[in-house]
């Protein structure tokens, strides 16, 4: 490689860098909840052209939480699996796997934990949740026409006993054991079951989901 083209892939990189720092900050702090838009912003902001990609954005997510927070941040994912593992088993009955942010371990302070159900019915889980205690704090049908519910019906976000918040999504049988392609890192959303996040909890319980990032499962 020629020494012009070297230097202009390096500027190329830092500048997708800063975007992507920069981006990262705008979505721990709240000012923008998706990636897209965050990144929009941030180049928008430095005056910058070339835009990263979502997985640079969420790996300098993952570094500028990790450095704001320091090891608070690792308890509070631990703190977060085992409240979703809690839930998961009170809802063991409906198929539940934990996905999302407190799967793959990259979380916000806005972070929620994320539950799907292989389950269509709203009614029996309901019960379930509040003869455990949980507070039902908003529920409703997912109105999006498909491919982009991806077989989401019914939404009830909970409060937990902890007092954290959690989504569960009832998904369609044929959705839920063919999960899509995630569009920040492009493998299948497939996250965890009980079983399997009792034993990263056990054995790991700071692991990271995350495909070709160093220590990720």
């Amino acid at each position: 490689m020629r020494p012009k083209d070297r230097e202009r892939r390096q500027r190329l990189q830092q500048a997708r860098e800063a975007v992507a720092l920069e981006a990262a900050r705008l979505l721990y702090y709240g000012a923008c909840k998706e990636y897209i838009e965050a990144k929009r912003v941030a180049a928008q902001k430095l005056g910058i052209g070339a835009l990263p990609s979502n997985r640079e954005v969420a790996i300098k997510l993952l570094e500028y939480a990790v450095l704001v927070e320091g090891d608070e941040y690792w308890r509070r994912l631990k703190r977060f699996r085992e409240e979703a593992l809690h839930l998961m088993m009170t809802l063991s009955s409906f198929r539940p796997r934990l996905v999302g942010s407190v799967w793959r371990g990259i979380i916000k302070p806005s972070s929620d934990i994320d539950i799907e159900l292989d389950f269509t019915d709203p009614e029996p889980v309901k019960r379930k949740l509040l003869e455990e205690g949980y507070r039902i704090v908003e529920e409703g049908p997912i109105e999006v026409p498909e491919p982009l519910r991806y077989g989401s019906l019914w939404r009830i976000e909970v409060e937990t006993p902890a007092g954290s918040r959690a989504e569960i999504i009832l998904k369609e049988h044929e959705w839920y054991v063919r999960p899509p392609r995630c569009d920040i890192y492009g493998d299948p959303k497939k996250g965890l079951n009980p079983v399997e996040l009792r034993e990263v909890l056990e054995k790991r319980p700071d692991a990271l989901f995350i495909p070709g990032l160093e220590g990720d499962e």
